[in-house]
């Protein structure tokens, strides 16, 4: 029996806990990177043909399987409803300026703030959504913030280049607390 490059791409992204780059799924398939795309689109179209409640997407530089928003009530039953990172306010903000103006200064972030922002820095490192990406040289060297892959992935975003203006995410986002 002869296993397709197909079969062991598609095996590969729902074996993996985080998006797959390209030319590693090129790479262990056998074929060249610039098929990857070309089996992902023939993949999907199986699936929805077959009326699936997955795909492939393309997120975080790699590839990832998602489950359709329309089968989202019922994932909630099984995984519960508070299953995932909680952003407050302040943590939107602060992470939505990080994102548009990276890398960023937290001196800078207060002064479009107009409020500390130690806290949910604090907070949006220690959950991973950034990081630090050095120091500025400048007097007191502060410490220059910059969106993860994480970040990405969980806002469903391809590259940084993908993320929309402070304007269009302040729309996104108008309520109070901001489940992730």
């Amino acid at each position: 029996m002869s296993i397709k490059p197909d079969t062991i791409i598609e095996a590969l992204i729902f074996s993996a806990p985080d998006p797959v780059h390209a030319s590693k799924l090129a790479k262990i398939a056998g074929v060249p990177k610039e098929e990857v795309g070309e089996i992902i689109a023939r993949l999907n179209r199986l699936y929805r043909e077959s009326g699936r409640s997955f795909a492939i997407r393309e997120i975080a530089g790699g590839y990832a399987i998602y489950i359709s928003q329309d089968f989202a009530p019922w994932i909630q039953e099984i995984l519960g409803k508070d299953r995932g990172l909680h952003l407050t306010r302040a943590m939107f903000e602060t992470a939505a300026i990080i994102a548009v103006k990276q890398p960023i200064t937290k001196p800078m972030i207060d002064k479009i703030r107009t409020v500390n922002s130690s806290a949910p820095i604090m907070q949006l490192l220690k959950q991973g959504l950034v990081t630090i990406a050095g120091r500025q040289q400048s007097p007191g060297r502060p410490f220059l913030y910059r969106t993860t892959q994480k970040f990405l992935k969980v806002f469903g975003l391809n590259s940084p280049q993908d993320i929309p203006s402070f304007e269009e995410l302040q729309k996104i986002f108008e309520g109070e607390d901001f489940p992730v």
